[in-house]
């Protein structure tokens, strides 16, 4: 009886630490996320930097975008959210689908949205498609002077309208602030 409890307990921690090494984290940037495929990290801007992955086959995309410095108000409002949101739809040539929810995450305040926007690239020989984009913003104020500053997360995954979505909740779910 004692093997067999000791055998379930190792392929047990066995299971968890494969999940945990699954995890990208960024300890520069405050995250994890459970990613799809290996993880590209642009800066795009000295406050902006970009992690994202394409699922093999390219079913759909999944990206993280780290602002640091925003300037907050000492209380974040729903109109301060919807204004940040309103610069990444701009930003990403979205348009919003739906309504908006307001929630906490960690703590802090943040804002879902769906959106979508038309993929025409040379990576689809210039024919437009519509894509889906389910996005959360997350509003961090900073707590340490020397670590953190102010940030906002735009967490969001993306597939051409009508292709496979189902890894992206999972992956929106996996974010976590570190």
């Amino acid at each position: 009886m004692k093997t067999r409890v000791s055998l379930l307990l190792a392929v047990v921690l066995m299971v968890s630490f494969a999940t945990a090494a699954d995890k990208y984290v960024s300890t520069d940037f405050g995250f994890a996320a459970s990613f799809p495929a290996n993880v590209v990290h642009t800066q795009v801007t000295t406050d902006v930097n970009r992690f994202s992955a394409n699922v093999p086959g390219g079913a759909w995309v999944a990206q993280v975008k780290v602002t640091k410095n925003v300037v907050m108000p000492q209380k974040v409002t729903k109109e301060f959210m919807e204004a940040k949101l309103a610069e990444a739809l701009k930003d990403g040539g979205m348009v919003q689908d739906g309504a908006t929810s307001y929630t906490t995450f960690q703590g802090y305040p943040a804002i879902l949205a769906t959106a979508t926007f038309i993929v025409d690239n040379r990576n689809t020989n210039h024919v437009a498609y519509p894509a889906v984009v389910d996005m959360k913003l997350i509003f961090a104020e900073g707590q340490n002077l020397i670590k953190g500053q102010n940030r906002v997360y735009w967490v969001a995954g993306w597939a051409i309208k009508g292709e496979d979505r189902s890894g992206i909740q999972s992956f929106l779910d996996s974010f976590e602030l570190r």
